[in-house]
């Protein structure tokens, strides 16, 4: 514990401390050594893209803050990875989303996955586009029960995404069916492969070979994703356990404001500094042309109400994981705290990032329509935000001041 005296920050701090319940992040429940090996092969193995040219890492760079610094990510056919994988002659077409960062997933409460939230492992049902997983009775419920949390489940899809990572015109896209792909890639990329043999029967010792199916495959990459992602060593979590010195006065000050007059901790509240729910704050779209509307979570659920929502990341290492908003919108904190304090302004005098352009060979495009953006603003569904934080230019620096540097591992680039 810290012998400074407490300062006026700090005697505020503590009933912010105490009415918001907040602590040190726990850690992640454990997996085997082996487990988390067979993953972290796996995440960075081509072979299970159908072109054999792209994996996980490529767009989930572990030296890109877990995304690849991009907008919009770029997939199978493109060259390099992270922030300077590009197109390629037209061999490679850009997804139409953010890669969002994976720290700290494959917590307990974190039952839904991408933007969107279209994967979902909810009382033992998942939720998915793939019907032979989904449901209270699933044809493959092998497949089903592999899995442990939403997060498992969610590898699985990029798989399955001719952009992303399935391609065209090789023996994955091939087959017919989303689960045959899947199976594809267990038994004629990796079983076939006998270090891969190893790595599998040492991972799941249980099991024969012949038991394996492909949510063993999700399974390993989810328990790598939550062992080595894991994010619980911050000034903040120093701070919230008795260190006085582990935040500066601008970060205090920060802090204070993020859980009052922002009203910050509205969706990015708890340890891991996301409510893991879904909202609208009316992010500048931008997409490329011809320009086609990305309404979020409405295409998942079919609710009017959740047009335009999309699924609040973690504040954890935000520092590294720019750009922000599901599109990417901004390139700093600073822009999207901005954003907050005025969101009409912010919508009224947005233009597209300087360099964005050179990224891609298609034409990127700002949804400047009026009506448009005014149902995003009236879709906000914090008061606070949709009306205005008010925050001054001070208040705004130390805000992002906290959200920068308190939130950030010093274990991670």
């Amino acid at each position: 514990l810290s012998s400074l005296a407490p300062t006026a920050e700090d005697t505020e701090l503590v009933g912010i401390i105490t009415n918001n319940g907040l602590g040190r992040l726990p850690e992640p429940p454990a997996e085997s050594v082996a487990v988390v090996l067979l993953g972290e092969t796996l995440f960075s193995d081509v072979a299970l893209s159908g072109p054999r040219n792209i994996s996980c890492m490529s767009c989930h760079s572990t030296t890109q803050g877990t995304g690849d610094g991009l907008p919009f990510s770029v997939g199978t056919g493109a060259t390099g990875i992270g922030s300077v994988r590009r197109q390629l002659n037209g061999q490679s077409l850009a997804t139409t989303r953010n890669a969002p960062p994976i720290y700290n997933v494959g917590r307990a409460n974190q039952n839904r996955a991408f933007w969107d939230g279209r994967v979902a492992l909810i009382n033992q049902v998942i939720t998915s586009p793939v019907a032979e997983i989904s449901g209270a009775s699933p044809t493959r419920a092998d497949i089903k029960n592999v899995f442990t949390n939403a997060f498992d489940i969610q590898p699985m899809f990029p798989l399955l995404n001719s952009v992303e990572m399935l391609g065209s015109g090789n023996d994955l896209s091939a087959h017919s069916t989303n689960v045959a792909i899947w199976q594809s890639i267990l038994s004629d990329r990796l079983l076939v492969n006998p270090t891969y043999v190893t790595l599998f029967n040492q991972a799941f010792p249980t099991l024969t070979t012949a038991q394996l199916n492909p949510g063993h495959i999700g399974r390993a990459i989810g328990a790598f994703m939550k062992i080595r992602f894991k994010s619980t060593t911050t000034p903040f979590d120093s701070y919230v356990t008795g260190d006085l010195s582990a935040l500066t006065t601008s970060q205090k000050r920060g802090m204070i404001l993020f859980y009052t007059k922002g009203q910050c901790n509205r969706c990015h509240g708890g340890p891991n500094f996301t409510d893991q729910n879904f909202h609208s704050v009316a992010a500048p779209q931008i997409g490329f042309a011809p320009f086609a509307d990305d309404t979020g979570l409405v295409a998942t659920t079919g609710l009017n109400t959740d047009r335009y929502k999309f699924k609040t990341p973690s504040l954890r290492n935000v520092a590294l994981t720019g750009p922000y908003m599901h599109d990417g919108a901004f390139t700093s904190l600073e822009a999207v705290v901005n954003h907050y304090n005025n969101v009409s302004a912010s919508l009224a005098n947005y233009s597209i990032p300087t360099g964005y352009q050179s990224i891609y060979e298609t034409a990127l495009v700002y949804d400047n329509n009026t009506a448009r953006n005014q149902t995003r603003v009236s879709q906000i569904d914090v008061g606070q935000v949709r009306n205005g934080l008010g925050l001054t230019a001070q208040e705004q620096t130390d805000v992002v001041d906290f959200i920068r540097n308190a939130l950030r591992d010093p274990n991670f680039n």
